[in-house]
């Protein structure tokens, strides 16, 4: 793959996973609750999700890396 076709990559990725966070943050605002209630479980879903788009990314460029390397 071309550098160009990765960063396309990267960003569908970032995208998917951006849509992905909303709809888990829609539902749990659905579900009800108070604030208090909520809030632990929007922090956690914000940083899985995150930490998942991190490390999809920096496997992108590791295998990028890699190939280059390799050539």
């Amino acid at each position: 793959m071309s550098k160009k076709n990765l960063e396309s990559l990267k960003k569908v990725i970032a995208l998917f996973m951006v849509a992905i966070w909303l709809v888990l943050i829609f539902k749990i605002f659905k579900s009800g609750g108070t604030m208090n209630q909520q809030l632990p479980k929007c922090i956690f879903t914000t940083i899985g999700v995150f930490a998942v788009l991190n490390i999809i990314i920096k496997l992108i460029e590791y295998i990028e890396r890699k190939k280059e390397a390799n050539s």
